[in-house]
């Protein structure tokens, strides 16, 4: 299973501070990089902002990713008893939480659905605005008590 890189990230110093959140939510490919340049104009020009992270707290979200992503499966025993509808979001390239864990998340956890974004990062809600406030907005109002899956794509279009 691959290995989470936000030490190796989180310890690197940049140019600008901000630009440490192009390595962390967004890959590395220029497509996502400029996606990830237009996220930081948007973040920037905020003035709404939530306050900084304390050393603290970031220790301590380091400490608990490291041991979320030693873990073979996660926690089966704590992700299998949830039984709220879930919605995991990825990104196809995510080097603090390794994709592959997503995926045994869904596994785990009754009810849950996975939407992967691809060539992005950590923050792939960052790199696709829109269509993340959709999809999360259509598993919010959806209505599971058919049994049925979630629809994570539209129905096509059958009246053609």
């Amino acid at each position: 299973m691959p290995s989470s890189r936000s030490a190796e990230i989180f310890a690197a110093t940049y140019r600008h501070p901000e630009e440490l959140w192009l390595s962390v939510h967004f890959s590395p490919s220029a497509t996502s990089q400029a996606a990830g340049r237009e996220f930081l104009k948007r973040e920037l020009q905020r003035t709404d902002r939530d306050p900084e992270v304390t050393e603290q707290a970031a220790l301590a979200q380091r400490e608990a990713i490291g041991k979320y992503v030693s873990q073979r499966d996660g926690n089966p025993e704590l992700l299998g008893q949830i039984r709220q509808a879930t919605l995991i979001v990825q990104g196809s390239n995510d080097v603090i939480i390794p994709t592959a864990n997503s995926y045994s998340m869904q596994k785990l956890i009754p009810d849950a659905e996975l939407i992967v974004y691809p060539d992005s990062g950590h923050g792939a809600f960052f790199q696709y605005p829109e269509l993340f406030v959709a999809q999360a907005s259509q598993f919010l109002d959806w209505d599971n008590e058919m049994g049925q899956p979630f629809p994570a794509q539209a129905p096509k279009n059958t009246n053609r």
